[in-house]
């Protein structure tokens, strides 16, 4: 939100104003702790003044740095009827830089307990949510505003949420193949802690590391996987044997780059609540965003789960190995979004298992299998 020039000069000769005023002495309060403050008050009206307190005379020289103007104009258009009372502290403030205005973010104590989860940021006090019940829920502060600046560098945690499959050839395996894939319930799950660099105009860089979880889950659930002596074997499970489930899970650590193109030049609506010792920031981004990128990743552990009934009674066979997957992954991503839905898709640009070892397909070969994978981000 850009200051006009009338807006600015109408602010600096309020300030101005405000420094003539501080040149006097402050009337004392009879509090001790009072006294040692300088206030001001000024008269708007009948009905409506502004009043200013400092612990110092040097405080005033930060209001310089504050749009008062265009506090009181967001404050009179989104400020609901139901809410009497709100107090905006420094770090909570319009904060002119560059010619940008925002709220800034809430300062956080030592003994406060701050969760961030995609666009929604959670502090605790515990101190305060000791005597919070729900009837401060009913008086709670809220308001809504937009946050134009662009901060050089912004870090939060987000979760995949998809399923995945694998490519043979560039195509899903045949229905009829032993390792084909039944893409509901082939979860793919990453948890990802990322920052979102800022490069110029619409051009962001997100960059990050976290963990992911493959999990293939078989069409036919009466085929086992295991290690053979060469390569992964898809066989068929014992004739007293009724398979439920049958899947290959595989963990990986990661670290991805993606450039992105924000049209929205990173403006987010920010909604925040504020109830003792709960506050509680929503945000929701702007626009539309695209981006394709890269990753690397490691594994870190894999197994398969056999679910049966074997003579009527319910068992399960799970066993941890390697099952000839390539340690090493590398591939690429590619996220779009639009206001608050942001989807992802990955490809794996190596193969799945090492060469040579793939399950053998109808021509005797061995399948060169590829992972995609593809979903929401929270």
């Amino acid at each position: 939100m850009k200051t006009t020039i009338k807006q600015y000069r109408r602010m600096k000769s309020l300030l101005a104003l405000l420094a003539l005023i501080l040149i006097f002495p402050a009337t004392a309060a009879t509090d001790p702790v009072e006294a040692k403050q300088d206030t001001v008050i000024i008269e708007l009206n009948n009905n409506s003044k502004i009043v200013i307190i400092t612990k110092s005379r040097e405080d005033l020289a930060s209001l310089e740095n504050y749009d008062i103007n265009q506090m009181v104009k967001d404050l009179n258009a989104q400020l609901s009827d139901s809410v009497e009372y709100m107090e905006i502290q420094d770090g909570k403030a319009y904060v002119n830089e560059d010619d940008e205005v925002e709220m800034k973010d809430w300062k956080i104590n030592d003994d406060e307990v701050r969760i961030k989860l995609g666009g929604v940021e959670v502090d605790v006090d515990p101190d305060e949510m000791e005597r919070w019940d729900e009837d401060d829920w009913e008086d709670r502060k809220k308001v809504t505003y937009e946050a134009e600046r662009v901060d050089k560098t912004t870090h939060h945690f987000n979760i995949d949420i998809g399923l995945n499959n694998w490519l043979e050839d560039g195509s899903f395996p045949d229905g009829n193949a032993p390792y084909s894939i039944k893409s509901f319930g082939s979860w793919y799950v990453g948890l990802n802690s990322t920052n979102r660099t800022w490069v110029g105009g619409p051009l962001f860089l997100e960059w990050g590391v976290g963990i992911n979880w493959y999990n293939w889950k078989l069409e036919d659930p009466d085929y086992r996987i295991q290690e053979g002596a060469n390569e992964i074997e898809f066989n068929l499970a014992l004739p007293n044997q009724v398979g439920s489930k049958s899947k290959l899970t595989a963990s990986y650590i990661n670290a991805t780059v993606v450039p992105m193109f924000d049209f929205s030049r990173g403006r987010r609506k920010i909604t925040s609540i504020e109830s003792g010792g709960l506050k509680i920031k929503k945000y929701s981004r702007k626009g539309f965003r695209f981006g394709v990128g890269g990753y690397v990743g490691y594994r870190i552990g894999s197994h398969t789960k056999f679910k049966f009934k074997e003579d009527g009674d319910r068992d399960k066979d799970k066993e941890r190995d390697n099952f000839f997957l390539e340690n090493l992954r590398y591939g690429l991503r590619a996220q779009v979004g639009w206001k608050g839905v942001e989807l992802f898709a990955n490809y794996d640009l190596n193969e799945v298992f090492s060469a040579g070892r793939g399950p053998i397909n109808a021509d005797g070969q061995n399948a060169s299998l590829s992972a995609i994978s593809f979903g929401i981000t929270l």
